[in-house]
């Protein structure tokens, strides 16, 4: 019998689905500078799988600007499944764009930059405890 490898390794992480909302505009300005820059890593690929996993794996995802006056409920909860490699883009991205975002000085980019570092933390302690470990 054979064991998937540490890359195609699927972990789930539980999230308020107002937090998924961050990762996936996060996932949308990495893809947007790397389609500039030239992508030499295969970024946009993998951010847009990530965006797409959202999309197809939360229910009720508006599909017109005007679904998101109301969406998602106070509270709801969302379960993401990604492999590694999904889950370390969006970790190294969140991180990435939280230090931009402070690096800004005001107040409302700091508690932005917070809230981003929070989320980084939410994520990597769920992906510990199935047994993911850092690159």
């Amino acid at each position: 019998m054979s064991h998937p490898s540490a890359e195609e390794t699927n972990y789930r992480v539980q999230m308020e689905t107002s937090r998924w909302l961050i990762i996936d505009a996060t996932m949308d300005n990495e893809v947007s500078v790397e389609v500039v820059e030239g992508d030499p890593g295969n970024v946009v690929d993998l951010g847009d799988s990530i965006r797409q996993a959202g999309w197809d794996q939360i229910p009720d995802w508006p599909r017109d600007l005007a679904g998101f006056k109301h969406w998602p409920a106070p509270g709801q909860t969302s379960t993401l499944t990604l492999s590694r490699p999904q889950w370390d883009l969006v970790i190294s991205a969140l991180e990435g764009w939280s230090a931009v975002t402070a690096s800004l000085g005001d107040p409302e980019n700091a508690d932005q930059a917070e809230a981003d570092r929070a989320l980084v933390e939410l994520v990597r302690t769920q992906l510990l405890e199935q047994g993911w470990t850092s690159r």
